[in-house]
């Protein structure tokens, strides 16, 4: 590693901005080395935060800035400047860079996945696993879910609320299945007895990993923040520390040893004081519901779900049919109690038997005219929706499927990446 001594970068404040979608490095500051200080951003913030402790009751501060891991527990990586010979690209002055601190070539990645190699550039052609900051980039930021949080406000989301969040044992008393899934934006969302949770990747336990990520790039950083914050909820006991060990929410440290809980407690202490100006939007939430939100993003951005569990149409179609069939099962009752009273009318009628409040009656069998209609109508109205929408959808993958093609046939490899129900 290149010895080099730098000042110590300032982070302003945090405000809102229009960043770009792939924030450059910025090289006006370079960042300190991980060997020299021990914190993220300068005295002047963390003098600020000292002028606003904590809420009483537990909860970080707005402005609260992340002023650095308490402590490391993954010591693989180094943060270093690129020497002259070294730098692969001219064009891109990137001066500071990860590096394993492994002497042995092939382990040279980034902790935990060893198909990111450190240093190199992309050698697959069909997509950026072989590149850091695209890597970074897809599995830690939330854009899509960002985009549709200010939305749910017009589908009875309740109030955001970042530590609205259940310990990691308490999901049994809701009988809740803990599913782990990578995928960043189905973290801490919900769906009746299952909930989904993304496991820490080893690199966070890097303190060098968060001196690259602070001055690379400001989205994943303030993503990854507030990813942090969320699991100082989940694990709050030490019974869901050892559930996430076992269910390996919790990466293992670099000897291959699990950090103990009281490791556990030192490491993620700092994240709990982050404020909500630190983290990207979504995680100024806690859990969320995943029907509501796919409600939001089918009535705001035209989609059928952000992500439904059942990805074949006729499951789809049978899901949202269910709750029709069982509507049109309780009209049929009430039709059958209309004719049943009707007929009992027309025996009063012939018997000569006088009914109480007749105008009542009238108003009754007025209804009982009408309100078959209405459902015959409504019935209608279902069949002929899901023929059109069943029409519709073949449509939609009969041209998505030529375009595809068309566009494959024009070199583009990355085209065509199925969803099978993933996040659209």
């Amino acid at each position: 590693m290149a010895a080099t001594q730098t000042s110590t970068s300032t982070r302003p404040q945090s405000q809102a901005k229009q960043r770009p979608s792939i924030p450059p490095v910025s090289l006006s500051t370079p960042p300190p080395d991980s060997k020299d200080v021990s914190t993220l951003i300068s005295p002047t913030t963390i003098e600020a935060n000292k002028k606003h402790p904590p809420h009483p009751n537990g909860g970080a501060h707005t402005f609260f800035e992340f002023e650095g891991l308490a402590i490391e527990l993954n010591s693989q990586l180094e943060y270093v400047r690129v020497q002259d010979g070294e730098k692969r690209n001219s064009n891109q002055p990137t001066p500071w860079f990860l590096k394993s601190t492994s002497t042995d070539p092939k382990k040279s990645y980034l902790p935990g996945q060893p198909r990111i190699r450190l240093g190199e550039r992309p050698q697959h052609v069909d997509g950026p696993e072989g590149k850091l900051d695209g890597y970074l980039r897809r599995w830690h930021l939330t854009e899509k879910l960002d985009r549709l949080l200010p939305l749910m406000r017009y589908v009875f989301v309740q109030t955001p609320a970042y530590d609205h969040i259940n310990a990691l044992h308490h999901h049994a008393a809701h009988t809740r299945k803990i599913v782990v899934d990578e995928e960043p934006g189905l973290h801490l969302v919900w769906y009746y007895e299952t909930i989904f949770m993304k496991p820490i990747p080893p690199y966070f336990f890097s303190r060098a990993f968060w001196m690259y990520i602070a001055h690379a790039d400001l989205e994943v950083y303030e993503a990854s923040l507030g990813f942090m914050r969320s699991y100082y909820h989940i694990i709050r006991f030490e019974i869901d520390f050892h559930e996430a060990c076992e269910k390996k929410l919790i990466p293992r440290k670099d000897d291959g040893e699990f950090p103990t809980y009281e490791e556990w407690c030192e490491f993620i202490e700092p994240f709990s004081l982050v404020g909500d100006n630190s983290v990207n939007r979504r995680y100024h939430y806690g859990e969320l519901r995943l029907s509501r939100i796919n409600r939001a993003a089918l009535l705001f951005r035209f989609n059928l779900a952000y992500f439904h569990l059942l990805p074949q149409w006729g499951s789809f179609l049978s899901h949202i049919l269910a709750p029709l069939i069982t509507t049109f099962a309780v009209c049929s009752v009430i039709l059958n109690s209309m004719q049943v009273t009707l007929a009992v009318i027309e025996v009063s009628n012939e018997t000569g038997h006088t009914l109480p409040d007749p105008e009542g009656w009238k108003r009754f069998m007025d209804v009982s005219l009408y309100f078959p209609i209405v459902v015959i109508l409504l019935i209608a109205f279902v069949i002929g929706l899901t023929f059109i929408s069943m029409l519709l959808m073949g449509l939609k993958d009969l041209l998505r499927g030529n375009k595809v093609r068309q566009r494959k046939r024009d070199g583009q490899a990355r085209v065509g990446k199925g969803s099978h129900g993933m996040i659209w």
